[in-house]
This record gives C-alpha cells, structure tokens and sequence, in this order.
C-alpha cells in the first residue's frame, strides 16, 4: 500500500516507471504550456461510430427478446441477466461517449483545466464499475443458456464446469467491484486525486490503482476465452454433420471477438499506467476497446436466438440436410422419413399423395428417452398434421377386412401395409420394424 501526504510527495522515488499516474518533475517541465483557449481535440468520428453500434447492439437485443419472449415463448434467466446487462451496457457506452467527448478524455493531459482534473477520474471510476458488471451479467447469462440447452442430455462434468464458472465470474465481480470503489480511502479522493485544492485539506490513502486495473483486464479476458471454448469443445466431440458443427462452434466462436476488445483494453491499460504520462490522451483508446466489448458481448450472447427470429419473420428456410457419415454424402432428411399411401389416397383430403413426405426429422430423443417435437418448418408442419395423426390412431375396423384397399394397419410403430408392386398389383407386405428404418430401405 501506497501513502500519499502531497501531491508531489514521494512521486519521483515511489513511482520510477516511464508512465503512469505521477508524472516527474522532468517529465512536467518538458510539457507545453496549457492551451485553455484552443487545445487539441479528438474529433467525433469515434463516438458517431459507438452511438451507431450501441443501436445495433440494441436492435440485436431487441430482436432476441422477441424471439424468446413472442416467437419460441421459452424466456428464461438467461433472458432477465441479459436485460440487466443491457441497461448496464447503455450506461457504459454513454459513459465512454461523455468521458471522451465532454469530459477531458479528449484532450492532453498538459491541456486539462482544474475541473477537468476531477471529471476524468469520475468518468473513470463510473466506467470500471459498469464495465465490470455489465460483463459479469453477461457472462452469467450465456452459462445459463449453456445449462438450459444441456440439461438432461449432457454429462454431469460439463454441468459441473458451467456452475464453476459461474461462481468464478461472481466472485471475481463482487471482489474486484468493491477493490475499485475503495482503491483510496476516502472514497471522494479518487475523483480528487489531481485536484491540488482538495489534497492540501485532506490526507489519503491508496492501493496500486494500475495493478488493480490491469487485473480486471487479464482474468476477465481469460474467463472470456474459458466460456467461449466450452461449447466448442463440447460441439467438436458430438456426433454430427460437419455442416452443422461447423455452424455451431461459428455461433459459439463469435466470443472470440470480445476476447480480442478484452486483449486491447488490457494492453492500453498496461500502456498507460506505465509507458505514457500522457493519460488522457492514450485513455482514449482504451474505453473505446471497453465500449466495444460490452456491445459485442451483447451481439455474440444473443446470436444463437436471432436464428428463430430471422426464419419467423425473413423467410429463411430450415437445414435439411446433411452430412452422412465420413464420407460427406448428403442425404435428405425427408427422404429417410417417407410415408405413402399406396392407393393413392390423400392423407389430408387436400390433394396429398404417395409421393408426399413428413418431416420425420423433427423428433428428438434426448438421453432420458424423452420425445419432443421440433418446430422445424411450420407451414409443412401445419399442412402434415392430419398425415401424422395416423400414426398413433387405433386401426378402424374395415381396415381390418382384408378385401380392403390397402392401409395402414397397426398402430405406433410396428406397421404392416399393402404396397403397389411395379406392374401396378397390389400384394401383401408385412413387417415388424421401425418406420424409419423401412423408409431408408425402401
């Protein structure tokens, strides 16, 4: 721990370093003169270019709470963390903006007027403690939207890494938020830390405010890249087409680039608290990596439930196919699940015939042997309806007669049917096998 009596007292002998916070007696004489009137200021490029991407990010959350709360009605926590999280993103960014634009991160630090001293350490303090949290939230939710797309069908290890991580991320928000809000004591002294007036009346005390930064940024970062590889690792082992895994770990992989706003926002910070004096002006930089993060981290989490948002409202078909095997062979879905009616018959009463298909690859069996159905088209969902509740009704008694054409007969999944031969004659046919199974060898 650091005691600080003056402003100047012990800087040069505590502080030997090429930059950081207190600036030598050789470094201040050789800055110019301050230029009140006229000073070298950042343009608005860069706070256009956040306000515009703070709006997509919005439009993204937006859309992804329609989706969950409107479309597929299946909100979760997940949901509620990232709500919370984006009210704390908002703040974040319009923090960056106002530090940047208004309250003297636009200027050198030899240029900063006695007002502006005390801003930019307001400014500074608002943007850690809502950076910190605004990422924690979102780091919770995407582990729980981990722990709700496994439940029941994963192993108990990757459950058990996700509630570890959990508890780190917490841990590390609640330790680190309260390190920072207390770095000086008293609390005040850290927006008044450059503020001659205030240090000559009072005495302080203060932490290794670089070190304390600089920490957030490197275990936050390597927390970024823990959560982004679980998935990954957990898709890259799974059984699937390579189309579709490939897919997965794209959307999963999207973490990256937060990761890589966490690896520059730790760089400047190692930059400024020891390589320049000049803190404001190289601080520019710095929140612009910490404004970004938090808006992509917001883009990335929400990524996988803009998928049933495009297709409700944009038209985008469903993936029916795949790869089969090592082989990269592509085979149809709805050709493995083929029902027909023999006779020619419509299912419907609206024109279906023999060469009409249901898409049997909806159902899902998870580990627990528990049956869903998925939605994967909707309008040929609706329009096989009535097709697919033959499969589970009970055998009406003329199907019975055998002088009858030929139908299904049975019930669930043991089947027995009359299928046309190629001259057009009819003959029996009776199996006991799964009505998929039949259909790939038909």
């Amino acid at each position: 721990m650091v005691y600080v009596n003056g402003l100047r007292a012990g800087a040069d002998a505590l502080f030997a370093r090429s930059g950081g916070l207190y600036p030598p007696s050789s470094v201040l004489t050789s800055w110019p003169r301050p230029n009140y009137a006229n000073p070298e200021t950042r343009g608005w490029a860069v706070p256009i270019v956040l306000i515009a991407l703070l709006t997509f990010t919005f439009i993204v959350y937006s859309a992804r709470m329609w989706a969950r709360l409107m479309v597929a009605k299946n909100a979760g926590l997940d949901d509620l963390l990232m709500s919370i999280a984006m009210i704390l993103v908002v703040g974040s960014t319009v923090a960056v903006i106002l530090g940047i634009r208004t309250y003297g991160f636009q200027w050198h630090a030899w240029d900063q007027t006695p007002q502006t001293l005390i801003t930019t350490r307001q400014i500074t303090l608002a943007i850690e403690i809502l950076y910190l949290e605004s990422t924690t939230l979102i780091k919770i939710s995407i582990l729980c939207f981990y722990q709700r797309i496994t439940n029941g069908s994963i192993s108990k290890v990757f459950v058990y890494w996700v509630w570890a991580s959990i508890t780190s991320v917490v841990c590390y928000s609640v330790i680190f938020a309260f390190v920072i809000t207390f770095s000086y004591t008293p609390v005040e002294a850290y927006w008044h830390l450059f503020d001659v007036s205030w240090r000559l009346r009072n005495e302080l005390k203060g932490f290794n405010e670089g070190a304390v930064i600089v920490s957030v940024g490197v275990i936050g970062t390597l927390q970024d890249f823990f959560i982004c590889a679980l998935p990954i690792i957990l898709v890259w082992n799974l059984q699937i087409p390579r189309r579709q895994k490939a897919a997965l770990i794209g959307i999963f992989g999207m973490g990256l680039l937060t990761c890589v706003c966490g690896i520059m926002r730790t760089y400047y910070a190692i930059y400024i608290y020891n390589y320049t004096y000049d803190i404001t002006w190289y601080a520019f930089y710095g929140w612009i990596w910490t404004a970004l993060e938090a808006d992509l981290g917001v883009i990335c989490a929400s990524a996988p439930a803009l998928k049933v948002f495009f297709r409700r409202y944009f038209n985008f078909p469903a993936n029916r196919s795949g790869n089969s095997g090592s082989g990269g062979r592509k085979t149809s879905a709805y050709n493995k699940a083929r029902l027909w009616n023999p006779a020619g018959k419509s299912n419907m009463g609206s024109g279906r015939r023999e060469t009409d298909i249901v898409p049997m690859d909806a159902i899902k069996v998870s580990t627990r042997h528990l049956v869903t159905i998925e939605d994967r088209d909707e309008v040929l969902s609706q329009a096989s309806d009535k097709s697919t509740r033959n499969l589970t009704a009970l055998p009406s008694a003329h199907l019975m007669d055998k002088s009858e054409p030929s139908q299904w007969v049975g019930c669930r999944t043991v089947c027995a049917a009359i299928r046309p031969d190629s001259q057009g004659s009819s003959r029996n046919k009776s199996w006991d096998s799964d009505i998929e199974r039949y259909a790939e060898s038909d």
